[in-house]
C-alpha cells in the first residue's frame, strides 16, 4: 500500500508498483479531461500551443521534434487547430519547402487565459524530478519494457491517448 504522505510504496512489490502506475495514469487522464474542459482542445493540442506561446513561431519540423512526435502526427494536430482559428501555417519566405506555424490572436488569447500547465501534467511533473530520480525512473521503465519484449521506440513518438 502507498503511504499517502510520500507517494512512495511501502514495499516495492509488483502489485504495489502496479498500483502506482494506476494512480499516475488515472491522475493524468483526469488532468487531461480537466484541460480539455477548460480549453476546449486536447492536452496534446494545448501542449503544441504552449510551445508556440512561449517560444514564438516555429518550423513545423522543429515543433514536432520539440514535442517528440512524428511530423505526420503534428500535421494532424495542426489541421484541427487551424480549423478552430488558433493557429496559422505559412510557407517560409526563405524556403518554400518549410512550413512555419504561429498562434493567431485567438490562439494567443486562449493561451494567455489558461491557468493550467498546457504541456500536460505528466511532462511537467517529470520535469520537476531531480536528474538522478528521473534517470532511475528511465532505467526502471526501460527494464520493464525489456521484460515485456517491447522495443523502446514502439509508439514512443505518439501522444498518450488521454492527451490527444
Amino acid at each position: 500500500m502507498a503511504n499517502s504522505n510520500t507517494a512512495q510504496p511501502d514495499a516495492a512489490t509488483p502489485l504495489a508498483v502496479l498500483q502506482l502506475f494506476r494512480v499516475v495514469f488515472r491522475a493524468a487522464q483526469q488532468y487531461s479531461a480537466d484541460t480539455e474542459k477548460q480549453l476546449g482542445i486536447s492536452g496534446a493540442q494545448a501542449w503544441l500551443m504552449a510551445e508556440l506561446y512561449e517560444h514564438g513561431p516555429q518550423k513545423a519540423g522543429d515543433l514536432a521534434a520539440r514535442m517528440a512526435i512524428k511530423p505526420a502526427t503534428l500535421s494532424n494536430m495542426l489541421i484541427k487547430l487551424v480549423e478552430l482559428g488558433y493557429l496559422a501555417r505559412q510557407r517560409s519566405e526563405k524556403d518554400q519547402r518549410v512550413v512555419e506555424v504561429s498562434l493567431t490572436e485567438q490562439g494567443r488569447t486562449l493561451m494567455a487565459g489558461t491557468g493550467c500547465a498546457p504541456r500536460g501534467w505528466l511532462p511537467e511533473a517529470l520535469g520537476k524530478l531531480p536528474p538522478e530520480q528521473l534517470q532511475g525512473l528511465a532505467a526502471g521503465l526501460g527494464g520493464m519494457l525489456a521484460a515485456m519484449n517491447v522495443p523502446l521506440a514502439d509508439g514512443s513518438d505518439k501522444p498518450l491517448p488521454f492527451t490527444e
